[in-house]
């Protein structure tokens, strides 16, 4: 190949600049020429080795990158400023803006890498640091911009905004103790910095001192009154029920903006934490007045009326959002109004307009069985549910739990079991579909398969109270495994304290623990939260029947025989009545 002299080399490489530069890329000043290395001596020459530069190279590519960045050919903008960084390792100006390329990039981490680079020859330069610290929290090197904002205070310590960076980040690293000596430093500088005192609110409300927390947040909304602040500070003050002042804040937005929607509703749920429904109500008409999207507002109003059994007002207001098709919940909370009211036929009809894909779908399904189930129609139910597990988009495990719950209650055990099956091939990991299957095992007189069924339960969920209920139950019933059974069941109580079914267990450990006095104090406790389980009543008979007390033992028999259903049980606490004869 022919080789072209150096000067018209130069003069292409001018000439494609000019290109550019009529291209509208934008370029660097100019620099004097007699204030440059000549650009073709060695570095033997100028005292730098055996590196080159090439500053006109190096301009040629930076235009190149700078055309391409225009055209947001990012990749091809990198490889052309890299070029230029080739041709001169020094250009500060091309160092600077390969960075702002890569955070354009997304390329985070390497945009961080250059910048260090450029502070580590140019350490004065606080804008390299300001963006490396902020690409620092960014990439989660928080101690990296920790150290940033520090060396930057040293080069200028009266920076209020670099304070309170500092004293943020320190926040979010729970050194309390650092963060409030900078946000104290940055206020000594600006007294009036609502920031500042935001940020003491903040901090003190972050270790719980809530008195500290309420003097600064005062104190800035009191410098620089805002509805976003006075907002920030009602939920402060709600957290810790001064409910009086939460209202006053909330008021003194609506006063400024009446149709400030959280402000309204913040102010609704005070109003309703303190029992005052007719204010609460009477605060969403005056906002629906005003709102430009009602549906929100009286999906709410419904709601409320609903909380205090106003069905006929909630339902005029649900009627025309379900009669629009607007509102899948509303359909829903309209068809469990009419189900309160025994209107079966048209509760089962707004219910079945709710599609698959929404919210209340699955728990529409199931109250269209439980219709179905209190008007005897079991295998209308068990229908509807096949068909709905044929579908992919409403197809859940739930449902398939209670298509399994239905084959139950039919006795129909080999269709119980295809159904759990098939859901735990397609859900293998729900352990309310173990659980499931536990009770069917159970029911159906495999007690030990039962237990590894729950145990199963246990191993994807170790906090379900309802499977640690049942093996701990199991256990004392065959009176075995009594102390773990009793840890267990503990478990399972502080889980659902409020449970009967799990208390009447603890009370059963106990009796099989020969624990009779602590056995009688837990089953009178559950039979205040379940009165009317016979279930209950057979096992305090038992407990006063092993104490001796044959009198109070005969009272708890006769109760649990009046509430049995089963002709079988009946007549076995029968029995045991006819057991305490002459005793």
């Amino acid at each position: 190949m022919t080789s072209v002299p150096r000067p018209l080399s130069c003069l292409l490489i001018l000439t494609f600049a000019l290109l550019f530069l009529l291209g509208g890329c934008s370029t660097p000043p100019l620099l004097d020429e007699s204030l440059q290395p000549h650009p073709f001596l060695d570095e033997e020459e100028t005292g730098k080795g055996e590196e080159r530069v090439d500053i006109s190279c190096s301009y040629f590519y930076f235009l190149w990158g700078c055309h391409a960045e225009n055209n947001k050919q990012y990749n091809e903008a990198q490889e052309a400023y890299e070029k230029a960084l080739i041709c001169d390792p020094d250009s500060h100006y091309v160092l600077r803006k390969l960075p702002l390329l890569l955070i354009k990039m997304g390329k985070y981490k390497a945009a961080a890498q250059w910048l260090r680079q450029i502070i580590a020859d140019n350490p004065e330069n606080i804008t390299d640091r300001l963006l490396l610290a902020r690409l620092d929290v960014r990439n989660g090197e928080i101690e990296e911009a920790i150290q940033l904002y520090t060396d930057i205070l040293l080069l200028n310590p009266e920076d209020e905004t670099i304070l309170l960076r500092l004293g943020f980040l320190y926040s979010q690293e729970n050194r309390t103790t650092d963060a409030e000596k900078a946000f104290k430093k940055a206020l000594a500088l600006n007294p009036d910095s609502l920031f500042a005192h935001l940020y003491l609110a903040r901090l003190a409300s972050q270790i719980g001192d809530f008195v500290e927390a309420a003097k600064w947040y005062e104190k800035g909304l009191e410098l620089n009154w805002s509805a976003n602040l006075a907002l920030e500070l009602a939920d402060f003050y709600s957290v810790l029920e001064k409910y009086d002042r939460v209202e006053a804040l909330y008021r003194s937005v609506l006063n400024l903006v009446p149709n400030d929607e959280q402000a309204s509703l913040g102010l609704v749920h005070i109003l309703l934490l303190q029992d005052r429904e007719e204010d609460a109500l009477e605060e969403l008409r005056r906002l629906r007045e005003l709102s430009e999207e009602t549906e929100q507002i009286d999906m709410i109003t419904s709601r409320l009326y609903l909380r205090s059994g106003k069905l006929d007002e909630a339902a005029k207001i649900l009627g025309p959002i379900v009669a629009n098709d607007k509102s899948s919940e509303a359909a829903y909370m309209l068809g469990v109004i009419r189900y309160e009211e025994k209107n079966f036929a048209e509760a089962m009809e707004i219910l079945g307009k709710i599609l698959p894909d929404s919210s209340p779908y699955q728990d529409s399904i199931s109250l269209q069985v439980r219709i179905l189930m209190e008007n005897k129609q079991e295998q209308q139910a068990i229908v509807l549910l096949k068909h709905v597990l044929k579908d992919e988009i409403g197809n859940t495990p739930a449902l398939y739990a209670l298509l399994a719950s239905l084959y139950m209650e039919q006795n129909m055990m080999a269709e119980g079991y295809q159904v759990l099956e098939d859901a735990l091939e397609r859900y293998p990991d729900n352990e309310q579909l173990y659980f499931e299957y536990g009770l069917l095992l159970e029911q159906d007189g495999k007690q030990q398969q039962a237990i590894v069924s729950m145990e199963k339960v246990l191993e994807l969920e170790p906090d379900h109270a309802e499977a640690l209920n049942y093996i701990g139950y199991t256990w004392a019933d065959n009176n075995i495994n009594l102390e773990k059974a009793l840890e267990y069941i503990q478990q399972s109580m502080t889980l659902k304290p409020d449970n009967g079914y799990i208390r009447d267990s603890l009370g059963w450990v106990y009796f099989r623990l020969g624990k009779l006095d602590r056995a009688i104090e837990e089953i009178l406790g559950a039979l205040k939260l379940e009165p009317n389980d016979p279930h209950i009543y057979e096992h305090l008979g038992d407990i006063y029947r092993q104490q001796g007390k044959n009198d109070e033992a005969r009272k708890a028999y006769q109760k649990a025989g009046e509430l049995f259903g089963e002709e079988n049980k009946k007549l076995r606490v029968q029995e045991k009545i006819d057991g305490l004869q002459g005793k």
